[in-house]
């Protein structure tokens, strides 16, 4: 049976914990092996993005694979081929490649899908669903951490797929959210997105989202304004209701994400360099089950 990683509800408890457990166990993150040996992934971005390019790829190298990429700069070429023509596209990549990494495409066009192929599908990152990244900075948290406690997390910002995912998560996993989005934003998706999760609580301002948070995720400016982003700046001030010892997690793009101080992206509070790492050690993870 094919195993696809398209959502964390899909993937359910067991195989996010499962996921979770062997990223934090792998000993050396860039550790290489020949597990993926003569397999060849095929990377559709919608839109190009270095930061999961390099992740993934940089993954399914260490394990012994080849990578094919294509992106496309419109952001429409590839998303609209794989949706109108699934039926015909799917069996011909069926000949070429073992594995497909999807990016900016949305999850939806995959789900139910009538063509039946050898292939695992892995979501890289869409506008509903970031499992990678979601699963990577959990990960994060509990290595950081001593104790399985409830740890308190807020997200600021524009909501994204990573806010999604970590929604879902909250579920099983032992954290708590409260979200804060500027005035401008939509928070339709958002408010089905939370439903009737008893861990996430949406909250009217960004100073009420970060009291006593232990992480903070910074989501992106999309559709946010200048006068909106300089609002919404994160540096030593802002964090000041925050815990003394809070980490902050980049939860966007890094030219998208919302602007922080240099002070801070400079201090211990900034996971960035822990977020690459267990980026990769969550995508080798999932590569693992997904031909396992």
């Amino acid at each position: 049976m094919v195993k696809n990683v398209l959502s964390i509800r899909e993937l359910g408890e067991k195989v996010c914990w499962m996921l979770v457990q062997q990223a934090i166990g792998i000993p050396d993150a860039k550790m290489r092996t020949d597990y993926l040996t003569e397999k060849v992934a095929v990377l559709f971005f919608a839109k190009p993005s270095l930061p999961e390019r390099l992740c993934v790829s940089a993954a399914i190298r260490q394990m012994g694979g080849s990578v094919v990429y294509e992106a496309d700069p419109t952001g429409e070429h590839w998303r609209n081929e794989l949706h109108k023509h699934q039926l015909h596209l799917l069996p011909i990549f069926n000949f070429y490649v073992d594995c497909i990494y999807l990016y900016g495409i949305p999850i939806s066009a995959f789900k139910g899908r009538e063509v039946d192929v050898d292939f695992p599908t892995i979501n890289a990152g869409s506008p509903e669903s970031h499992p990678a990244h979601a699963l990577a900075d959990i990960a994060c948290i509990l290595k950081s951490s001593r104790y399985l406690n409830s740890f308190p997390c807020c997200w600021l910002g524009t909501p994204n797929g990573t806010l999604f995912s970590l929604i879902a998560a909250s579920e099983w996993f032992p954290i708590s959210l409260r979200i804060a989005v500027p005035e401008s934003c939509d928070t339709k998706m958002l408010l089905s997105q939370i439903g009737d999760a008893k861990k996430v609580e949406l909250v009217q301002n960004k100073q009420e989202a970060l009291r006593d948070a232990k992480y903070i995720f910074l989501g992106s400016t999309a559709g946010i304004s200048y006068p909106e982003i300089k609002e919404w700046e994160i540096s030593p001030e802002v964090l000041r209701c925050a815990d003394k010892q809070c980490g902050i997690f980049l939860a966007a793009r890094p030219i998208n994400t919302l602007p922080v101080s240099q002070d801070l992206m400079s201090s211990s509070a900034s996971l960035l360099l822990r977020q690459s790492e267990f980026r990769l050690r969550i995508h080798k993870r999932i590569l693992h089950y997904v031909f396992s």
